[in-house]
């Protein structure tokens, strides 16, 4: 399938590269199917919506955060019918500011698990363990 997206024009998307996400995204529960587009060299990778073109930076969380650490619970394993920790990816969404790329920030309260297996996502909200705003220049490096 093609996708036309502001970011990066008009892309190919094979069906197989779909991640379903059932209940949305907190604040667009009404877009449920995704694709994250990579690029070579980056930390930060994109999840691009389908049904609409809407991008969000992502970055692998346990890259800024040697100490992060995640307990997928039970309901949401089950959801995502994950069956081996190996097929799952966990990404945090990123802020990057247009004034200055030193504030970029991401949060770590509410990491999305996706199972690679069956192509399922869901974004989880965490307790008050992790900041909402983690700096991420402030701690690489550390």
């Amino acid at each position: 399938m093609k996708v036309n997206t502001n970011y990066f024009g008009e892309i190919n998307i094979d069906d197989s590269e779909v991640i379903y996400f059932e209940d949305g995204l907190p604040g667009f529960e009404y877009l449920d199917k995704f694709v994250i587009i990579k690029q070579e060299d980056m930390i930060i990778d994109w999840l691009q919506g389908i049904e609409e073109d809407i991008t969000f930076p992502i970055i692998n969380p346990f890259l800024v955060n040697k100490e992060y650490e995640i307990k997928i619970p039970d309901n949401t394993i089950k959801k995502l019918e994950i069956q081996d920790h190996q097929d799952v990816e966990i990404y945090t969404m990123v802020t990057i500011p247009d004034n200055n790329i030193k504030n970029m920030r991401t949060n770590l309260q509410a990491p999305i698990v996706i199972n690679n297996k069956n192509k399922r996502g869901k974004q989880l909200i965490l307790d008050e363990r992790y900041p909402l705003r983690y700096m991420i220049f402030e701690k690489v490096g550390e």
